[in-house]
């Protein structure tokens, strides 16, 4: 049975209805964004497989709220984590392939996001995640006309990526799987001939010299400016 014109409600992303604009994301497999948000030096993509979790701007509140609670470990020898994050991030960096070479960290959260799993075209959901008394995170638990049946909770877990002229950080929901909510990309540069260590913020066990590459005959001292005393 097909809705009424009226009844469909508007998309989350291009906010069309019945028909999508023709330009929106939600008709775009290539999409890798539905919204951009600047960050300090960057900015963050929305990205369409997380838009059930994202959609609305009281689920991006609730996101990053958790976002901010996140517990990050440095990918330096064997982090050791929680079994449940601990998997998950290792099933997500068997499929970053040879980029998971580039972590630089990866991070948890011990805090919950609880949210719907309702069976609405995520791109059309029926349900209002705008509290219309203003809270910008409305409390879910207690919402009214929410069958506590389609209530799940999720954490989130985070990749950061170190590239020659940027850092990236993928963070995904744990539903027992792993979905891609966002993409933060902030700019920089690292310096020519920085060690690895250094590359990624791990200037504490840098040793102050760079391995040799295939035609050096001795390592040579590392550029970075936190070897004389300030960080680049």
């Amino acid at each position: 049975m097909t809705r009424p014109h009226r009844a469909i409600p508007v998309c989350l992303a291009c906010r069309q209805t019945p028909e999508h604009d023709g330009l929106c994301p939600s008709t775009d497999a290539e999409a890798t964004y539905y919204l951009q948000h600047p960050l300090p030096g960057g900015h963050r993509d929305w990205t369409p497989a997380g838009i059930r979790y994202t959609g609305t701007p009281a689920r991006r509140h609730a996101v990053r709220a958790l976002m901010a609670t996140t517990v990050w470990a440095r990918m330096y020898d064997t982090p050791e984590l929680p079994m449940s994050p601990g998997l998950l991030t290792k099933h997500i960096l068997a499929e970053f392939g040879s980029t998971s070479r580039r972590t630089a960290r990866i991070g948890y959260t011990t805090d919950f996001l609880t949210t719907l799993d309702c069976s609405c075209d995520p791109w059309r959901c029926i349900h209002d995640h705008d509290n219309p008394t203003g809270d910008p995170a409305p409390d879910w638990l207690t919402g009214p006309g929410i069958d506590p049946d389609l209530l799940v909770t999720v954490t989130l877990v985070a990749v950061e990526i170190r590239w020659a002229e940027m850092w990236q950080t993928y963070w995904f929901a744990d539903t027992g799987g792993a979905v891609n909510l966002a993409i933060d990309s902030i700019p920089e540069t690292s310096p020519p001939g920085i060690s690895v260590a250094c590359h990624r913020r791990w200037c504490d066990v840098c040793p102050g010299d760079t391995k040799p590459g295939p035609r050096d005959t001795a390592r040579k001292p590392c550029p970075c400016s936190c070897h004389s005393g300030t960080r680049s």
